[in-house]
């Protein structure tokens, strides 16, 4: 049997189909995540490649209803519920909502600073992003559901989640994480139906073999 988001313990999704399955969520019950669940899928996060195998990420994770409020104001949650995208409070609802961070100061350790100087990319964000997806990812295999919000007031996450005033640490984005609220879907199927669909974009449309 095949896990299905919401169902903790049904059994492993293919990498393929949890790739095709997952989407945002927007919808959250108040059942709990048990510790072992969300160690092990915080663990799954961190095995993702780095640059010079720095691991210059961090996750910082909330489950106080207060500074989940304010991480709720940072990520303008108001504007997805009027917009008819979201459950009201979803985030505050979520049981966990974890930050993935970019370390700068890891990649420095290394490397030298200041970072940008010394990279050709800033690999502190994309190694982020990685384990940010690898996050997801693992939860969804686990039965859970999330959703990655990037559209963030970094001001006011930095306050909430009292990081390093020297913006070493740089908060990539904000995932909630749970197990989906049974009415989520019918908000979902809702929102969809007032925007035309667009097409996921084939793999011929993006390929490009041996030249542009």
């Amino acid at each position: 049997m095949q896990s299905r988001p919401g169902t903790e313990g049904a059994g492993p999704l293919s990498l393929g189909r949890l790739l095709r399955r997952r989407r945002n969520v927007y919808g959250f019950s108040s059942r709990r995540v048990s510790q072992r669940t969300l160690l092990s899928i915080l663990e799954d996060a961190t095995h993702v490649p780095s640059a010079g195998f720095t691991q210059d990420f961090d996750f910082v994770v909330v489950r106080d209803s207060g500074t989940k409020a304010k991480l709720a104001s940072a990520a303008h949650e108001k504007e997805y519920v009027n917009a008819g995208h979201a459950r009201a409070g979803f985030l505050v609802n979520a049981p966990v909502v974890v930050v993935p961070c970019a370390n700068r100061a890891k990649f420095e350790g290394k490397y030298g600073a200041p970072a940008e100087r010394n990279a050709r990319l800033p690999w502190w964000l994309i190694d982020s992003g990685f384990s940010a997806l690898a996050l997801i990812l693992s939860a969804y295999e686990k039965g859970l559901v999330a959703s990655f919000i990037g559209a963030l007031d970094d001001r006011q996450v930095a306050e909430a989640l009292s990081l390093p005033r020297d913006g070493s640490i740089v908060p990539l984005a904000i995932v909630p994480m749970g197990y989906r609220d049974r009415h989520e879907s019918a908000v979902w199927r809702a929102a969809s139906g007032k925007e035309a669909r667009r097409r996921r974009l084939r793999p011929e449309d993006v390929l490009h073999w041996d030249r542009w």
